[in-house]
């Protein structure tokens, strides 16, 4: 049987994986496919306001 991995980086920076049989089909599982060389989480492109740490240090910037 073969095993994909499937996973998430969360705004924390910690990761989830879940390892599933192939049979599980990416439409039931709502998988979206990524390009992990040019992602915004590496590359630093995202928008600020996506993380709470950011807001955290944009409110204490703010405050001094």
């Amino acid at each position: 049987m073969t095993i994909k991995t499937f996973g998430s980086v969360l705004s924390d920076g910690s990761f989830n994986f879940l390892m599933l049989p192939t049979h599980f089909s990416q439409k039931e599982l709502n998988g979206k496919s990524l390009d992990l060389n040019n992602h915004p989480v590496w590359t630093g492109k995202r928008p600020k306001e996506q993380t709470e740490i950011s807001l955290f240090v944009g409110k204490f910037v703010k405050s001094l």
